[in-house]
């Protein structure tokens, strides 16, 4: 049957009115096609989902407070080993101190230990009755050693020549007891002569033990005294030796150097007074981003994030997942200037603190790094995209 009216066919020729019979069918295909595509093309785009995310700006922050170098002894500024923007380890040094006067002291606090700790030796020796003999630790002391090795054998020698002395007077009393006793038991002397002779001796041998006592006895005060002075040096030595690696500020943790304060080589350096700031690294990755008041209600803590660093090409070094850690609980920003001068704070905290690795390298994530972060607030069809327009104009026919 022709596709064509009777009336409509008598105007045509047989091969005429044929071709039209053919191409309404190749059209009502073509028709069936299009429909057919635009039904699938709108099944497949109320199904596919997308992410809806809430864009910010951002920045690095360091995970925790900044680290304030300060000396604990006031100085001279002797060295500055870094600047401003500098990536450090924790441990590196920073700052040197001018180490004289601190190194004079100690020096000086050395040799009157050697000093001390030779005399020590020497005292014991004569408390104890014993030979000098000074501690292994005092054999580069010579000139300590020569020193109390003199003073032991001066005072020795007066010593013995005081004892000597009185032993002579001993023996001599003693010669003269012998004597009289002899001529006592024949009756040529009084016992009370032998009672005499018998107490001038005791009273020497009394003596003479009194003297080495004496000298014994005013050694060990002495030795006290050089003990306690020793005690009391070496604690000042200790302090000293702290303080001189005091000298030498190293910094606590790994981060960045992020202000200095004092950067006069030769100036004053007042105790606890700041000398630089060091931003810290290497524990968790912390973007502090600024998200808008119209965003702000679909960002929830736990949502997953991604994090873009301004520094790095997201094609060739990848990009960062993190979590919402933190919503602050007011706008900040100056809200006279409009809606878009404001913002709320949210923290986000990075999976990882590195990204990927260039020859063999870590890329290093300086706080104060600027980042978009992109925070997925949930899911819709690719539909709702496609009509979202649509519908904003329908509701703006609706306004007055």
């Amino acid at each position: 049957m022709s596709a064509l009216g009777s009336g409509e066919g008598q105007f045509l020729s047989p091969m005429a009115a044929a071709q039209v019979d053919e191409r309404l069918p190749r059209a009502t295909w073509a028709l069936y096609l299009i429909a057919a595509a635009v039904v699938a093309f709108v099944a497949w785009a109320s199904l596919t989902r997308v992410d809806e995310v809430a864009r910010a700006d951002g920045r690095l922050v360091p995970d925790g407070p900044t680290q304030v170098i300060a000396s604990l002894e006031s100085g001279l500024l002797g060295e500055l080993l870094v600047k401003e923007g500098d990536l450090v380890v924790k441990g590196q040094d920073l700052v040197r101190l001018d180490p004289t006067r601190v190194e004079a002291a100690q020096n000086e606090g050395q040799v009157r230990l050697l000093a001390l700790k030779a005399l020590v030796a020497r005292l014991r020796a004569e408390a104890h009755g014993k030979e000098l003999r000074f501690p292994p630790e005092l054999a580069e002391a010579k000139a300590q050693i020569e020193s109390e090795r003199e003073s032991y054998t001066s005072r020795r020698r007066l010593l013995e020549e005081s004892l000597a002395g009185m032993s002579s007077s001993l023996s001599l009393v003693q010669k003269e007891l012998t004597m009289a006793r002899q001529m006592a038991a024949q009756g040529l002397m009084s016992n009370v002569e032998v009672m005499r002779l018998t107490r001038q001796v005791s009273d020497l041998q009394q003596a003479r033990q009194e003297r080495l006592n004496r000298f014994r006895q005013d050694a060990s005060g002495e030795l006290v005294r050089a003990q306690n002075d020793l005690a009391a040096l070496e604690e000042q030595l200790v302090v000293r030796s702290d303080q001189l690696k005091r000298t030498v500020l190293t910094s606590p943790v790994a981060g960045v150097v992020k202000a200095i304060k004092n950067n006069t080589v030769g100036g004053v350096v007042t105790s606890g007074s700041p000398i630089l700031e060091i931003a810290p690294m290497g524990g968790r990755t912390l973007i502090e981003a600024r998200v808008r008041p119209r965003d702000i209600g679909f960002v929830a803590v736990g949502q997953k994030a991604e994090i873009k660093l301004a520094g790095y090409d997201v094609n060739v070094y990848g990009d960062l997942l993190g979590r919402v850690d933190y919503i602050g609980p007011d706008a900040m920003g100056e809200p006279d200037r409009g809606p878009d001068a404001t913002y709320y704070r949210v923290l986000v905290v990075g999976e990882e603190n590195r990204l990927k690795q260039v020859n063999g390298k870590n890329l290093p994530l300086i706080p104060g790094m600027g980042a978009t972060v992109d925070i997925r607030t949930g899911e819709r069809s690719v539909l709702s995209y496609l009509v979202r327009p649509m519908l904003k104009s329908q509701e703006a026919l609706r306004e007055r």
